[in-house]
């Protein structure tokens, strides 16, 4: 089901060289992680063709703070950063071979048992600080298990970041034990009043 990226206030971004830093790593270490992030991202390639009139483009993690960071402290050259608005689950990938997708506040676990690599996309929309987890393991850039990429998009191509979308992958037969259930959990705090805090969880039953 598409989803209309909506009643965000809008706050021009300027467009240059990005920092490579991103929750504590400093820049030699978060230039090897995101080495693994030129990658092409499967679930960010199929929000361009559910919205091909949306401007997405997938960063690295630098990129992405630097946006965040423009705002947040710099209020006064770009305008107090637009608050979190909505945080919803749009899909999770399985290798079992099928593709569950999600509505905000619908569904809170996958219609399958999934095996093998496990992607899950997130849609924040507006400016917040972030933070998700798998059961009660922190998903970090540091933690190799976890493949992390971030686009922003621009929804009606006035050069304008409207919201960031999320998406991770991992082993599934690694991190879940057959025939039991994870929980991932994606928490964000809003940068700005009236700092909104949205939390999304889905329980993921392994085969």
């Amino acid at each position: 089901m598409e989803r209309e990226v909506l009643h965000t206030k809008k706050y021009l971004l300027a467009v240059g060289v990005f920092t490579s830093g991103l929750l504590g790593l400093n820049t030699a270490e978060a230039s090897e992680v995101e080495k693994d992030m030129i990658e092409v991202d499967p679930l960010i390639e199929n929000l361009k063709t559910k919205h091909p009139d949306w401007t997405i483009t997938q960063v690295t993690s630098g990129e992405a703070a630097e946006v965040k960071e423009e705002l947040e402290n710099y209020p006064v050259l770009r305008g107090p950063a637009p608050p979190l608005t909505a945080l919803y689950i749009d899909e999770i990938v399985s290798q079992v071979g099928t593709i569950n997708e999600y509505t905000e506040d619908v569904r809170t676990q996958t219609s399958h048992a999934v095996s093998g690599t496990v992607t899950i996309g997130v849609m924040e929309v507006g400016y917040g600080n972030d933070d998700q987890w798998l059961d009660d393991e922190y998903i970090t850039y540091q933690n190799r298990d976890y493949k992390i990429n971030v686009a922003t998009i621009d929804n009606n191509n006035d050069r304008i970041i409207d919201a960031f979308y999320h998406s991770v992958s991992f082993d599934s037969d690694l991190k879940i034990a057959s025939g039991t259930t994870s929980v991932y959990k994606f928490k964000s705090n809003s940068q700005n009043y009236p700092w909104n805090t949205f939390e999304r969880t889905l329980n993921i039953p392994h085969l």
